[in-house]
């Protein structure tokens, strides 16, 4: 078992009560920088490494990675609320920074000898996804014969190792996470999309290799109940959460913070304006006040519940409880609706913002495109499916359960 400490005290005093705050404070001073550079990210198509290279200075990058390894094993509430700010200056930052941690904290439920194998001579190892089941794993001795291509691997040319979907022997009811090298997956330049464009998503292609059993652990719904390999060495109850009910709150905290973002911008374009209609200052009409009014409410609303509901299931894990389905469905409507509810609120932004915001060399459109395809991911899109079935545990029925987000 790895045993590096040494790497602790670089990033401060994590014994302090306020060390939590400390962080978030380091990413809100990345939040202009990070603006400055949103342009240029979204044009090259990936997070700038410089990025990067600060998030891991700042000790950002260690924030769910367990002490043994030199991680600072933080809270979850101050991932969630470093996650938001660091999308307040670029959203695809902090989508690319939300996806890593959220892999770090999945890395906690695999086998000890995995997390040996990421952090034990590279604590600084970042991973990337996807999830989907888009591979081929056959059963042989010790593990499996893999291979596949999967889209949509957000961070890919910044990350160590992948985390990679796939059905066992074909087996939908075998829906396993494959934990494989950087150096068994190839990378395919395709990320060509209208928003979200320096999050570097593109498709990663294993032509195969061999995965140790060690380095499996089943993934989706259906998971809350089972007793994770990496419980025997990860006793911090932030590192005993069901990881899907994670995954769902690391993505909709982008969008929260993407919301922060559109705030900002809109304010700042409107202030000086005067209405070419009624010749009086924009920040004076009565629609204007209300949908940047109801766009900070649904903000601030929005960062209350990710902290809360995230403090609640650690207590959960505290407690060796686990969560009744109506519970689940709860927790997961409220992660997954937050991307909607900021795009929602960022929409009647952009309309306030009038045509001006429809200029490339202005903020407006890209931050709201953002917002768009994000809204998209299945971690936040499947929302309505999570509240038709709280209308079902209402009705006293349990609700087909879902078999991946």
């Amino acid at each position: 078992m790895a045993t590096n400490l040494a790497s602790i005290s670089d990033f401060g005093d994590i014994a302090s009560p306020t060390f939590g705050d400390e962080l978030v404070a380091r990413a809100a001073a990345m939040v202009p920088d990070l603006r400055a550079r949103a342009q240029a990210d979204h044009a090259a198509g990936f997070t700038s490494k410089q990025t990067f290279a600060e998030l891991k200075s700042s000790g950002l990058t260690r924030v769910m990675q367990p002490r043994r390894y030199g991680g600072l094993q933080q809270p979850l509430e101050v991932f969630a609320r470093a996650a938001v700010t660091i999308s307040r200056g670029d959203q695809s930052a902090g989508w690319s920074y939300g996806i890593t941690q959220g892999h770090a904290h999945h890395l906690c439920l695999f086998d000890e000898r995995a997390q040996d194998d990421v952090w034990g001579d590279t604590p600084d190892a970042l991973i990337a996804s996807p999830y989907n089941p888009y591979g081929t794993a056959k059963s042989v001795a010790g593990g499996y014969e893999f291979s596949g291509s999967w889209p949509f691997s957000s961070a890919c040319d910044h990350s160590d190792w992948f985390m990679l979907g796939a059905f066992v022997d074909g087996d939908e009811a075998r829906f396993l996470t494959f934990l494989v090298p950087g150096s068994e997956v190839e990378i395919i330049d395709d990320w060509k999309v209208v928003g979200l464009k320096a999050t570097g998503s593109k498709t990663v292609r294993v032509k195969g290799c061999f995965v140790p059993e060690y380095r499996t652990v089943p993934f989706g719904p259906g998971t809350e109940a089972f007793d994770f390999p990496g419980f025997r060495v990860n006793k911090a109850p932030s590192l005993r959460i069901p990881y899907i009910l994670v995954f769902n709150r690391l993505v909709s905290a982008t969008s929260i913070g993407g919301l922060g973002n559109m705030i900002d911008t809109v304010l700042d374009y409107l202030a000086p304006k005067i209405s070419v209609i009624t010749g009086k200052p924009v920040s004076e009409h009565p629609d204007t006040l209300l949908a940047i009014g109801e766009a900070q409410a649904t903000y601030d609303e929005l960062v209350v519940l990710a902290v809360h509901d995230l403090g609640a299931l650690t207590a959960l894990a505290a407690s060796d409880t686990i969560a009744d389905e109506a519970t689940i469905n709860s927790f997961r409507y409220r992660a997954q609706s937050a991307g909607a509810r900021a795009a929602d609120a960022a929409k009647r932004l952009f309309e306030e913002a009038g045509g001006g915001a429809a200029y490339l060399n202005k903020p407006m459109a890209r931050i709201y495109s953002d917002l768009l395809v994000a809204r998209n991911h299945p971690a936040t899109a499947m929302y309505r499916d999570s509240a038709r079935a709280i209308g079902m545990n209402l009705f006293g029925r349990e609700a087909e359960r879902r078999r991946r987000f």
